[in-house]
């Protein structure tokens, strides 16, 4: 039910945390920090980078709600502030063709982007259903907003329109909600 495969990626520059652990860093259940602290499970894209992930064996479907989750390691510095590190996401059914869902990145509420919303999911230290968008934090996305029936593959790019410390996404995991064997 998690990223299982990585068939691309180009780290950009800049920060570079995480990433001789990668991939394995990226596979299996995110580790979040909660609400107010962030994950420290996570690679750092670097500024514009990407990575493609397949799903081995599963693929992601339209069902009720939304389909699949990303993880990044964004938190809350105040009650009505996140520190968020922004990343486009894009979906394949054929690893050839790609459609974005809308990203806004010029403020909050930031759209279609991921990275803004805390993971609250961590199997270290609580039982909240990773797969669950209603509990498991992150940014969860829906298939159905695309007009799309199903997807193969989920490539996560780093907004390289964004700079600094808070413009370079930290990817912890993604998790499929609605899944099928192909």
């Amino acid at each position: 039910m998690f990223a299982s495969e990585v068939v691309s990626h180009v780290f950009g520059t800049g920060q570079s945390y995480g990433q001789e652990r990668f991939p394995d860093i990226a596979f299996g259940p995110p580790k979040g920090g909660g609400c107010c602290g962030g994950s420290t499970d996570v690679v750092s894209l670097g500024n514009g980078g990407t990575v493609t992930f397949g799903f081995s064996g599963n693929l992601i479907v339209d069902g009720p709600g939304p389909d699949f989750i990303v993880f990044e390691n964004a938190f809350e510095t105040s009650p009505t502030t996140v520190f968020a590190e922004l990343a486009t996401v894009e979906v394949s059914q054929n690893g050839v063709d790609w459609i974005a869902f809308p990203c806004t990145a010029t403020g909050a509420p930031y759209g279609s982007c991921a990275g803004w919303h805390p993971v609250l999911a961590n199997p270290d230290t609580n039982i909240l259903d990773p797969t669950d968008p209603e509990v498991a934090g992150g940014d969860a996305f829906d298939l159905a907003d695309l007009e799309l029936s199903f997807a193969r593959y989920v490539r996560i790019t780093d907004r390289p329109d964004l700079t600094g410390a808070s413009g370079v996404f930290d990817l912890d995991a993604v998790a499929i909600a609605n899944a099928s064997c192909p």
